[in-house]
Parts: C-alpha cells; sequence; structure tokens
C-alpha cells in the first residue's frame, strides 16, 4: 500500500494548483493542436497540405490500432523489437501520451468495462466524460506498472513512454520542412486532431450507439460509421466478445484495415503469431449477411448488467 510521506500535509489549495499544472502540461498536445486549428481561415491550404493530412492521419491512426491497441495492449500479434519500436513510435505521433501509459489506461477499462474503475466509460459518466472529459478529472500522470509489466521489460518502450512527445514533435517538423506552416496547421495538426476525435469515439459512441451483435456485459456497439472511421477498432462490440483476436471486422462489410496491414506484415514475414477470433464468433458474424439500418447510430437497449 503507498502511504504519504512524513511531514505536515500540503495546503489543499496549493495541493490542487499542483495537480492543475500536471494535467495541463499532460494534455498540452492535445489542447495545441485542437487550438491550431482556429489558424486554418488565415492559413491557405495546399494540395501537399491536404496530402500531408492523410498520411499523417494513417500513420498516426495505424500507429494506436495496430501498434498500441492490437499490439501492446492486447498482444494479438508479434513481432521483433524494432517493429515494435517503430508501431510505438508510430502510435506516439498522434500525440496520446506513450504506449505504457495508453496500454494500461486500455488494460484497466477492459478490466472494468462500464464498471467503477473504468477511466472513460460513457455508461457512468456520460458522453462527453467517455469522449474526452475523463481526461481533466482525474491526474492521470502515472497509472498502476503492474498493468503493464510485461511490456516494461522492453527498454525501449520505457524511453519512448519517458519521451512520448518526440516523435509527434519531429512529425510536425517534417511537416514544416514539406510544406511550411500549411504543412503544419493543414497536415500535422488536421491530422492528429482526426485520430484524436476518432479514438476518443470509440471510447464513447462505441459504448452508446449502433449494434450489438454479441451479449457482452457491457454497453459496446458495432458502429457502421466508426467501424470505418477507425480503421476497424469501431467494430468494438466484436472487439469486446473476442479482445484478444487481431481482427475486429468479422462480418463481410465490416472492412478491418487494421488487420489488412497486420496480415500485411505477417506476409513480409514482419509479424507473426497473428490471433484469431474463435470459430463460434466468426459464426455468429457470418449470419449477418447483411449491415442493420441501425448499426450507423440509432442506439439500441443495453445488455442485462452481469455480476462479476
Amino acid at each position: 500500500m503507498h502511504t504519504s510521506p512524513a511531514g505536515p500535509p500540503a495546503p489543499r489549495g496549493r495541493t490542487a494548483l499542483w495537480r492543475a499544472i500536471r494535467i495541463g502540461f499532460s494534455l498540452s498536445p492535445l489542447l495545441a493542436v485542437h487550438l491550431a486549428l482556429f489558424t486554418i481561415p488565415v492559413i491557405a491550404p495546399t494540395l501537399l497540405g491536404v496530402a500531408l493530412a492523410l498520411v499523417v492521419s494513417r500513420v498516426a491512426g495505424l500507429g494506436i490500432t495496430a501498434g498500441f491497441h492490437r499490439g501492446l495492449t492486447h498482444r494479438s500479434f508479434r513481432t521483433g523489437r524494432v517493429v515494435q519500436f517503430l508501431l510505438a513510435a508510430a502510435g506516439c505521433t498522434a500525440l496520446q501520451k506513450g504506449p505504457l501509459w495508453w496500454a494500461a489506461h486500455h488494460r484497466l477499462h477492459h478490466a472494468h468495462s462500464d464498471r467503477p474503475g473504468d477511466p472513460h466509460s460513457p455508461v457512468l459518466g456520460g458522453f462527453w466524460h467517455g469522449h474526452m472529459g475523463w481526461l481533466f478529472t482525474r491526474d492521470l500522470m502515472h497509472p498502476d506498472p503492474r498493468l503493464v509489466r510485461d511490456l516494461a521489460r522492453f527498454p525501449e518502450l520505457v524511453w519512448l513512454d519517458r519521451l512520448w512527445m518526440l516523435p509527434g514533435l519531429l512529425l510536425a517538423a517534417g511537416c514544416y520542412l514539406a510544406d511550411g506552416w500549411s504543412g503544419v496547421v493543414w497536415g500535422f495538426c488536421l491530422g492528429v486532431v482526426a485520430v484524436f476525435q476518432v479514438t476518443f469515439a470509440v471510447n464513447s459512441v462505441g459504448h452508446l450507439l449502433g449494434r450489438r451483435r454479441f451479449d457482452t456485459p457491457e454497453g459496446s456497439r458495432n458502429n457502421l460509421v466508426l467501424g470505418y472511421l477507425a480503421m476497424g477498432d469501431g467494430w468494438h462490440n466484436n472487439h469486446h466478445r473476442a479482445p484478444g483476436s487481431a481482427r475486429h471486422g468479422l462480418a463481410w462489410y465490416e472492412f478491418d484495415m487494421t488487420y489488412r496491414v497486420i496480415r500485411l506484415l505477417a506476409w513480409l514475414r514482419l509479424a507473426w503469431a497473428v490471433r484469431e477470433p474463435p470459430a463460434a464468433v466468426l459464426a455468429a458474424a457470418h449470419r449477418d449477411a447483411v449491415p442493420p439500418a441501425d448499426s450507423g447510430g440509432a442506439p439500441t437497449p443495453p445488455a442485462p448488467r452481469r455480476s462479476a
């Protein structure tokens, strides 16, 4: 059990101020890229800037979905340490903090999904809390290291977790060299904000709106729009039914770009031990021959709560 050091407690006002400073510093990249979009009216777009936004959103997005999420958090496929580091570095360009921090909070989410202990449940805290408010309401600087003990044995991931802003800053600098401030604002910031908002939407919309193929003990949903925008991570009910699977899109219409990239890495012999969903899960998905009309957003009744 953690105990406070001896001595008089700090004044409540000073403690609150220091907590606010820590949270503000931790969230400064998120705030900076969003605020940068207010300069869009005065910075003209260029074709290269728009192209950079697409490239940045794919690199950062796959770094989150293939690197942080399916690779590190769930260990749904394996790679060598160089590829693992590159995928994690790509995830850091999304500015969603470091790989160990991200994996720790996502493992907490699965351990306590839509129950007390879930860091970002919209079912418990409402839409805005689940979307991004959870980042501002708690001091999230130091998650429990026991949650990522398996990842902490890689010193390069520990280093990346400490210097998580560096890959993003380097990518922003590259965008500036390629296209000046248009490259930074239209290319880097717009691309990263898109990844931020889609990731947030998986946490919020993915537990409130859409269709439930599987009767899982939380509120996860398959959302047709989010499934495509999140490169497969929006098939969230599928994911909660088989969290260890590298494949989230199960039915023919559930395109899963991240899974295709993982399969490409396997074909190139850069990844192996790609975990597939159980046969019963695939069979249930194959019975859904037509995408339902409500899967893009209409709410469905929540599943009955199962006892832990």
